[in-house]
């Protein structure tokens, strides 16, 4: 029943998640509308769809019901926190891109007079794609060389969010562009789509722009409350995730980050599809890629390094090597590693990316998968290692005394 219920929550969530995303879109659009193909999906749009990540970790590591009653372990959520991003990193690489094509290839891109036209092959940026990839495993490679520390220290996260913060200023050096109409036309689009119930209703209620200002149009001060309320949403709704991600986790009988790193994982990473695909049918393909890798990025230098510069700020450092989990979590960045490299080289050879290459990115990810199975079901650890409860503490300690009373007497 638990199991049960942590699945309905996870399915709940992830819609929420997916139209409040939506709304983030719309407030995004208008904000990066000078943005060149390629710079919006990878610095507002990949912020925007990572969002879930971020305040997933950060409720693991930071709430008490998760870090300490839930673990017996202060900030032993970090480890489920890293297998979310580790988890939807690998998502983001193989089944983004793979959709997105396939997107293309079977339903088309959208042309001007409102026909679809199919594409034989999606030619991508090299540029763009090797500068998204160089940040993308430097980052994997300083989170690896961290992780072999055991004990997740302040200046680590500060480090990981510096990281991004270099790389979003050299995406953002020369990312403007002034092509106006053309956010208009994608701008009417996102409000034609808007007006859909969608499901669960969760389509009208998380319309915030038609919720709060009607048909008016866009200014930048309302796309900021747009921006703002989807946010409150996304990070109420990560609540519901990481409660699915330990409970499930309980039901099972298996690691936490073992079902963060499918579970949450492909939750998380609702958002980051939908934009992606949106934007390969419109045949903005840099900035679907773009979107995926960024929001590895983002994931990894913020979603993780965020959290741990707060956490070790005000609480202390992360001791991963207490939590059992250690070795299965860095197995799961080497992985991740290869799987990354695996891509990008998919990217970079031959003349961009036809059915062959999509059908290779999805092996991968069921390699992935089952490799994920596996390290769940052979492991030995305990979910949760509680703490003794006083009561039981105090009877053992008087028992011992009273034994020692008896040793004396004789």
């Amino acid at each position: 029943m638990l199991l049960f219920t942590s699945v309905l929550v996870i399915v709940f969530t992830s819609i929420v998640i997916m139209y409040a995303c939506n709304a983030f879109e719309d407030a995004a659009d208008f904000l990066g509308r000078n943005m060149k193909p390629g710079v919006k999906g990878a610095t507002i749009n990949a912020i925007g769809s990572s969002l879930p990540e971020f305040f997933t970790t950060l409720i693991l590591l930071f709430g008490p019901l998760w870090s300490e009653s839930m673990f017996g372990t202060k900030g032993a959520g970090f480890a489920a926190g890293i297998a979310t991003c580790a988890g939807s990193a690998v998502f983001n690489s193989v089944i983004i891109p793979g959709l997105s094509v396939m997107a293309v290839l079977f339903w088309g891109v959208k042309k001007a007079d409102g026909s679809r036209e199919k594409i034989k092959r999606v030619r991508l940026n090299k540029r763009l794609v090797m500068k998204d990839g160089i940040f993308f495993i430097g980052s994997e490679l300083a989170l690896i060389y961290f992780l072999g520390w055991n004990t997740m220290m302040w200046w680590m996260g500060g480090l990981f969010a510096l990281m991004y913060v270099v790389y979003a200023y050299i995406t953002l050096k020369f990312g403007f562009a002034g092509d106006e109409e053309a956010d208009e036309d994608d701008e009417d689009e996102a409000e034609a789509e808007g007006r859909s119930a969608g499901l669960l209703g969760m389509g009208w209620l998380l319309d915030f722009k038609a919720r709060f200002y009607g048909d008016s149009p866009f200014t930048t001060a309302r796309a900021w409350v747009v921006l703002s309320a989807a946010i409150v949403v996304i990070g109420v709704a990560c609540g519901g995730i990481a409660w699915a991600v330990e409970h499930s986790a309980a039901a099972l009988g298996i690691p936490s980050y073992f079902t963060a790193v499918i579970l949450a994982a492909a939750a998380t990473s609702v958002p980051d599809t939908v934009l992606s695909v949106k934007d390969a049918v419109k045949g903005n393909y840099d900035d679907a890629v773009a979107n995926a890798v960024g929001s590895n990025i983002f994931d990894i230098c913020i979603s993780l390094g965020v959290p741990l510069l707060l956490y070790g700020l005000f609480v202390g450092a992360v001791d991963m090597g207490t939590m059992g989990s250690a070795d299965d979590v860095q197995i799961l960045r080497w992985v991740l590693l290869g799987v990354t490299t695996i891509v990008l080289a998919l990217f970079l050879i031959g003349d961009g990316i036809a059915r062959g290459k999509t059908i290779v990115l999805f092996s991968l990810y069921f390699v992935w998968t089952a490799f994920v199975v596996y390290r769940g079901v052979t492991s030995d650890k305990p979910t949760v290692e509680a703490p003794a409860p006083p009561a039981v503490e105090a009877t053992s300690t008087l028992m011992r005394h009273v034994d020692f009373k008896r040793e004396t007497k004789g």
